[in-house]
């Protein structure tokens, strides 16, 4: 039997979940006590309860989905912070004076479809029932649900004195609606333009130049220089998947049995592999596998791999994707790395590092110059033979995303703060790349289109400001109850973390 708690807020009813910071308190209850305030001791079986409450809203929600983005720790996470918000907001509304006499529950009681009968009478068993199964007593029951109530008052209180003007929607409407097109430009300082080479004796000069720091940034990264063991090996496979029929796995295993025993009759093993082997990615290189490091393979044939001589034939060997004969033609031990060998490649990293750098500084510092010059980035850009990225139309969005760029929220920023045509000198830096920017166009609602939204961006805009009201309210008495010692959590005992 459901139990429909009082819809008396249909305007705004959210769950907070642990809005005033982290889950854990200032101080912690003691014992099997996960949440304490004042009279109010709430414990694992209140956050089991709610937590049924909690799946089984977001089950329906997410449907399949649910048990794909396994949410069992959100469910438990968010669970708790609806506990502790109950609590917060029925002490923050006693402290206000609001209360819920016995009147107000028995009304509310008795008229929940849930205990009426047949007849359209309150039924006091059908209340029993539902209060010991769901809560053990009927005063804890009365107990929950007057905080409940309370809690409903205190956010009704809460957005009574919220509203929206006119003004403000009109503001909003215009932020949200407002397009920009940008044109940009991205120099990147990791990486030589396609026109620049740098030759074999300046990679020895700055070499030479240069050895100590060399030296240097070898022994930072010796271990990366460093050859492990390795063997060159061949095989030959018969196909048989791990979800294969039990018939179909016996006769790839005769299969390659039978091969094993031809080839320790001393026949060929490249020719052998091209007559039986079904990995059609080496049966016609004689079975070859080429040289690999262990790890490469699944962990039977690695095994097998780096047990086996040069020269010595594997016993039949099983994988997922069915029955192996190896055989090994070279073994390659582990290298101990040696400055010498790595010296040139270094140079040429750290100089083509080096270049790229001053490169794109220079050209960065050009487009500045020439943009502080009253000269378009667009003019600039062409004059210095640079492309110039042309994105998508923007609207602002909370992570900044610009095609192209990614997340760019200081780009997003100042494309939105300068008028059509306008370059900015600011250099910005995205995921390692210098951007200049110019607004291309900029394109803002009319007075009629913002006129027309208000009414359905009322509605919205208000529910917004009332939430955000609430969660604010909220976050702020929770931090003084926590600070004074009144509110005691146990985070750890309720996530088990």
């Amino acid at each position: 039997m459901a139990f429909l708690f009082v819809g008396t807020i249909g305007l705004v009813f959210v769950f907070f979940f642990g809005t005033g910071g982290g889950l854990q308190g200032s101080s912690s209850p003691t014992g099997s006590t996960i949440i304490e305030l004042g009279d109010v001791r709430l414990t694992s079986i209140d956050l089991g309860r709610q937590r049924t409450k909690t799946e089984a809203e977001l089950r329906a929600r997410l449907g399949d989905a649910y048990d794909q983005v396994g949410a069992d720790r959100f469910v438990d996470s968010q669970a708790l912070g609806v506990l502790i918000s109950n609590v917060v907001f029925a002490a923050a509304a006693e402290d206000l004076g609001l209360h819920v006499t016995k009147a107000e529950l028995r009304q509310i009681v008795q008229s929940s479809p849930g205990f009426i009968d047949d007849q359209g009478r309150f039924d006091p068993e059908a209340f029993d029932y539902f209060a010991r199964r769901e809560y053990g007593t009927q005063r804890l029951f009365i107990q929950f649900f007057t905080r409940q109530l309370l809690q409903q008052k205190l956010i009704q209180l809460v957005i009574a004195q919220t509203d929206v003007s006119d003004a403000e929607i009109d503001l909003i409407t215009r932020y949200e609606s407002e397009e920009v097109r940008i044109a940009y430009v991205a120099l990147d300082p990791t990486s030589l333009p396609i026109d620049v080479e740098i030759s074999d004796t300046e990679i020895e000069s700055y070499a030479a130049e240069n050895e100590s720091e060399l030296e240097a940034l070898f022994e930072e990264r010796i271990e990366s220089f460093a050859e492990p063991e390795r063997v060159k090996a061949r095989h030959i496979l018969i196909l048989a998947s791990e979800d294969a029929d039990d018939d179909v796995v016996d006769d790839a295993r005769e299969r390659a049995t039978a091969a094993r025993d031809r080839l320790m009759a001393d026949e060929d093993f490249a020719t052998l592999a091209a007559e039986l082997s079904q990995d059609a990615g080496t049966a016609d290189q004689g079975g070859d596998l080429g040289i690999f490091a262990r790890g490469s393979n699944e962990t039977p044939l690695d095994d097998a791999a780096f047990s086996l001589e040069v020269g010595e034939l594997s016993e039949v060997i099983r994988s997922s994707y069915g029955f192996h004969i190896l055989l090994i033609d070279e073994k390659f031990a582990a290298g101990t790395p040696d400055f010498s060998d790595q010296r040139s490649l270094l140079a040429r990293e750290s100089l083509v590092s080096k270049r790229a750098r001053e490169i794109a500084d220079q050209r960065s510092a050009t487009l500045v110059a020439e943009i502080e010059a009253g000269v378009s980035l667009e003019d600039a850009a062409r004059e210095a033979g640079l492309t110039l990225e042309r994105p998508a139309a923007l609207r602002r969005r909370a992570d900044g995303f610009i095609s192209g760029l990614g997340a760019a929220q200081d780009v997003m920023s100042a494309a939105f703060g300068l008028t059509a045509g306008t370059s900015s000198s600011e250099v910005y830096d995205v995921a390692g790349r210098s951007i200049l920017i110019q607004v291309v166009e900029r394109t803002e609602p009319s007075e009629g289109e913002i006129e027309s939204a208000r009414a359905e961006r009322r509605e919205r805009i208000l529910a917004e400001k009332q939430n955000r009201a609430i969660s604010i309210w909220e976050a702020d008495f929770r931090r003084r109850l926590e600070e004074s010692g009144r509110l005691k959590i146990n985070a750890e005992l309720a996530l088990g973390s």
